[in-house]
């Protein structure tokens, strides 16, 4: 039996939030503990309320008011 695909947004529950202080955004970020564990990507956050997440790591960022 064939199972259906996981949405890729679906496998991170964790959401980071962060500012428009924190803009640009790239992840991993400098403050993390995953610095160094992949290549930097920007996170393409302009709007609050804007989410992305990051290609590598799943990780998911919500950009707060």
């Amino acid at each position: 039996m064939t199972q259906p695909e996981t949405p890729i947004d679906a496998l991170s529950t964790h959401v980071v939030k962060v500012s428009k202080s924190d803009l640009p955004l790239t992840c991993p970020r400098t403050d993390g503990p995953t610095t160094g564990l992949h290549p930097r990507v920007v996170i393409p956050l302009k709007n609050p309320g804007d989410e992305a997440s990051c290609r590598y790591c799943r990780t998911r960022y919500r950009l707060e008011e």
